[in-house]
């Protein structure tokens, strides 16, 4: 049996930044994570505090399969993160984080060596950008399963702007055309800068900036908070 995902459809409210310093936070946070992941020997030591020294290892591991990636293929890149991040155990985010739908960082990922469905597709997603593949080449993306009538989210590879998008998904080591997984029904898509609702298992229609999506900026502010500890 498939494991189940629980999600929610974030909110998506017109943005009405009224204080100039906001906008300016959100443009720097922005910019940073389009870098990717930073790793430090705090970051390390704060891991094994946290979680353990199995897990300071762990995110070490993850550290050295950027660092190494340099002379690989986008589509070595896509293999090497999808089965990285694919070992780690499957669990809810109610049996997790007390929480229906809890959105977990890489190092909370990898602390906790487990992972609900989303977190698997973000945490491909910074690892990608991290190794240097474009950001505008990835979308993490909702959608509906249908062999199980379930909410799922996964991410998506576009290998150029009009290209059929391959899929890495937590439930398969075997990244797949979107036109193959006829199981998979896509809502909608987003990265750091855009927000796109399906238009079909393919195309997307462009509905603005993924700032849109609270969570996501929530998300963001997290992930630079946990990779600057101990600046």
């Amino acid at each position: 049996m498939l494991p189940f995902c629980a999600l929610t459809l974030p909110d998506m409210p017109s943005l009405r930044f009224s204080i100039s310093t906001m906008a300016l936070t959100l443009l720097f946070m922005g910019w940073v994570l389009a870098k990717g992941l930073t790793f430090s020997d705090a970051l390390l030591d704060w891991m094994e505090r946290e979680y353990g020294a199995d897990a300071r290892e762990r995110v070490a591991d993850l550290q050295e399969l950027v660092a190494t990636s340099s002379g690989l293929s986008e589509s070595g890149k896509l293999q090497r993160v999808n089965a990285f991040f694919n070992r780690v155990n499957y669990d809810s985010d109610y049996a997790l984080w007390d929480q229906k739908d809890y959105w977990a960082t890489p190092f909370e990922v990898l602390g906790l060596n487990s992972a609900d469905c989303e977190d698997y597709a973000i945490s491909k997603y910074f690892t990608l950008i991290s190794m240097g593949v474009e950001e505008g080449s990835l979308r993490i993306t909702y959608v509906k399963s249908l062999t199980r009538n379930e909410p799922h989210m996964v991410l998506a590879y576009y290998p150029s702007a009009e290209a059929e998008p391959m899929i890495l998904d937590n439930l398969s080591q075997k990244i797949q055309p979107a036109g193959e997984r006829s199981d998979l029904v896509p809502v909608y898509s987003f990265n750091g800068a855009d927000l796109w609702l399906a238009v079909n298992r393919v195309e997307g229609k462009k509905l603005g900036n993924s700032d849109r999506l609270s969570r996501w900026q929530a998300y963001q502010a997290k992930l630079m908070q946990q990779m600057a500890v101990g600046q």
